[in-house]
């Protein structure tokens, strides 16, 4: 047992050194198996002191038997995972693994310096579940294949370094795996490149190297298939199987084929495999080093997944700034056109970009480019100029939004409207490679926000004789919209009340404006308001209206102290938040929530004449969501599937190909255990029934 049990220690510290928490295994009466393992400070302060290991103990007392992963409130806002893990005698432990905290929760008590905790989003709670759960499985292998010590040999420490040291720990893994003198001979993955078309992007096996950037599609052969149902596969003696022809490159098509499936964070599939060319079958303790293996991978593949989305984000982020630090100097025409072309380049990783302006003085066209761009351009301006009026209105049959369009050479391009309210001002267009369907998603998101400061930018450059602080604020506001819409749609009404208090209480113009542009910019931090408008009071009156929010003591003689006590009620989570402020002026307050308790306002929308297929439709969705296994997108398809849609109009209604549509319905079917779409309906109808 010692040594399947250090192996489980390694394990733990290698997860624990990448997400934050603390691991450690225990007996069905909750005394320790493992030592704890993990730097999570808060996790450590409640075992030692707040009777954590108490508190599983009554978990698991009042819990005969945990039968699946689960989180537990241990706190007031504090949470602990927990899995059950067997051995080969079906004797059961269990993986905890803490802590995990609620954005809002309290937890200051507990540490005596300010440390960073992971924290519990609902919307993360499954990736965490799904975390558990590979954890709880590795521990499992090694409690059941302890006589075989599986992977007991590999350098775990190396494993662990290559992931903190952003090294690529998976071809780590795949050359330990492959280079034992053991049963496995390669090992590889293949990664989506394409909406059905994957690519193997790491290959480590003397006779495997010549796979490495070999293509195949959903459906395709054993990988394919893998990839289209999404589920592990084990398959022996296919040296002769037509189905393993992908791997006809080599000398000999391999013997036994193991394949396991990874869903990334971003959404999209990876496959991991390998084999034996010798060997037509696999002995259980090479099943449980592929398996172990591919768990390991799909750990260090998702941890720089999450790093590179934390970088771009963090670069999307900072080329706002840029361009909004721009705004606050005076307008440049020319430097605002190519650092637009150096940012969307950059962002979309394309092979150029292109922007068509009108020149106000003259009324001509002007075109800048950048990168290289194979087709003719003077045919691409007058394409442009052909669908815009000579840039006088959007383009036809789109709206101003940003939109994939294909050039008249074939090239494909994202083009983004630079328009200011409902005027032209220009097109932005960013060429862009084979790229998978969620990162178009993010690009055209984030175009779309850089094309709105754009237009308003070049509007400015236009017309410096108008307000560019208004300006600065509306384009400010309009960018929330982008990054976090839930916000957007907040500021806005805090704005809203904002001008309506501010105009009962008869407030000197000028204070009332910038207390709504602060409520409007709310989203943003005090200090970067301050640096945006240095001549202005709207970061001084967030900051006073902060300070209020967070209780702290503010004076009335303040020179802001009533402007940011309505910013601090205006933008209050909810009315029990805004009541308990302390009061700094009572007409502001008698003023606030006459307008809240008197003002509300509920909106209902219905049809008059189709209530009765209103009620239908939430029918068949509730239907549909007590299916078990489907994937929330299976699901949607499968609703509107049994609405009479048929492909292309699922496709169109979700924003997908008609191909990706029909991989969907294959996959209802396999889950179903149905053939055809009448059965498949046929089995919504008879849940709705019951």
């Amino acid at each position: 047992m010692a040594t399947a049990i250090e192996l489980i220690e390694k394990f733990q510290q290698t997860f624990a050194s990448q997400y934050g928490l603390t691991f450690f295994l225990t007996d069905e009466k909750g005394e320790m198996v493992t030592s704890v393992e993990g730097n999570n400070r808060l996790c450590m302060v409640m075992l030692e002191q707040e009777g954590l290991l108490e508190e599983i103990e009554g978990i698991l007392k009042n819990n005969e038997r945990i039968s699946r992963s689960l989180i537990y409130e241990v706190g007031s806002g504090i949470h602990v995972m927990v899995s059950p893990v067997t051995d080969e005698q079906g004797a059961t432990y269990y993986l905890w693994a803490g802590v995990l905290v609620e954005q809002d929760a309290e937890v200051q008590g507990y540490l005596k310096t300010a440390e960073t905790i992971p924290v519990l989003h609902e919307a993360d709670r499954k990736e965490w579940i799904d975390l558990i759960d590979r954890m709880a499985e590795l521990a499992s292998l090694c409690m059941r294949n302890e006589a075989h010590t599986p992977l007991a040999g590999f350098c775990m420490e190396k494993f662990r370094k290559y992931m903190q040291e952003h090294k690529d720990a998976s071809a780590e893994m795949f050359s330990q795996v492959t280079g034992k003198d053991g049963e496995i001979d390669f090992m590889g993955i293949a990664e989506q490149t394409g909406e059905d078309t994957y690519t193997v992007t790491k290959i480590m096996g003397e006779e495997a190297e010549v796979l490495k950037g070999r293509k195949f599609l959903v459906g395709e052969g054993f990988l394919g298939r893998a990839a289209l149902m999404e589920e592990r596969s084990y398959w022996e003696d296919i040296g002769h199987d037509r189905r393993a022809k992908f791997f006809s490159p080599m000398h000999t098509r391999p013997k036994f084929l193991f394949i396991d499936v990874i869903k990334m964070a971003d959404g999209s599939i990876s496959v991991i495999f390998g084999g034996s060319l010798s060997k037509k079958k696999a002995g259980p303790s090479t099943r449980t080093i592929m398996q172990m293996a591919s768990i390991l991978v799909e750990s260090s593949m998702m941890v720089e997944g999450l790093r590179h989305e934390n970088t771009q984000q963090l670069s999307r982020l900072t080329s706002l700034v840029e361009l909004s630090g721009l705004m606050a100097s005076t307008p440049d025409p020319r430097r605002m056109v190519l650092i637009l072309l150096d940012i969307s380049i950059n962002l979309v990783e394309g092979p150029f970009s292109l922007i068509l302006i009108k020149d106000e003085k003259d009324g001509k066209g002007k075109l800048f480019t950048r990168g290289t761009y194979s087709g003719d351009v003077n045919q691409y301006v007058r394409s442009v100029m052909d669908r815009t009026g000579r840039l006088t209105r959007f383009p036809e049959s789109t709206s101003s939004e940003p939109h994939i369009q294909v050039l008249p050479d074939g090239e494909r391009v994202i083009e983004c409207p630079l328009s200011y309210g409902s005027d032209l001002m220009g097109i932005l267009s960013v060429g862009i490679n084979d790229t998978k369907e969620i990162d178009m998603v993010e690009h055209i998101a984030f175009l779309q926000t850089l094309s709105i400061i754009g237009g308003v930018s070049l509007q400015l450059a236009g017309h410096k004789d108008i307000c560019v602080a208004a300006e600065k604020t509306e384009a400010l506001h309009l960018a929330v919209a982008e990054m976090d819409p839930a916000a957007y749609e907040q500021s806005k009404e805090s704005a809203e009340l904002a001008a309506v208090i501010t105009t009962r209480l008869e407030l000197p113009e000028k204070t009332a404006r910038y207390i709504v542009r602060a409520c409007q910019l709310s989203y943003y931090s005090p200090a970067f308001i301050r640096k945006m408008f240095p001549e202005r009071d709207m970061g001084a009156i967030m900051e006073a209206g902060s300070a209020i929010a967070a209780h702290e003591s503010v004076s009335e003689t303040h020179p802001h102290s009533t402007a940011g006590y309505i910013y601090a009620l205006c933008t209050a989570e909810d009315m029990e938040t805004a009541e308990n402020l302390r009061c700094i002026d009572s007409q502001v307050r008698e003023t606030f929530l006459s307008l809240t308790k008197n003002t509300q306002i509920s909106e209902v929308v219905f049809d008059l004449p189709g209530d009765r297929e209103t009620d239908d439709r939430a029918a068949i969705a509730d239907a549909v969501s007590s299916l078990d296994d489907l994937s929330p997108r299976e699901r949607e398809v499968l609703t509107l599937l049994s609405k009479g849609k048929n492909n292309q109009e699922i496709a169109e209604t979700l924003y997908i190909s008609s191909h990706t549509v029909k991989n969907h319905v294959t996959k209802i079917f396999h889950k179903l255990n149905v053939s055809d779409r009448v059965s498949a309906i046929s089995k919504v109808y008879s849940h709705l029934h019951k």
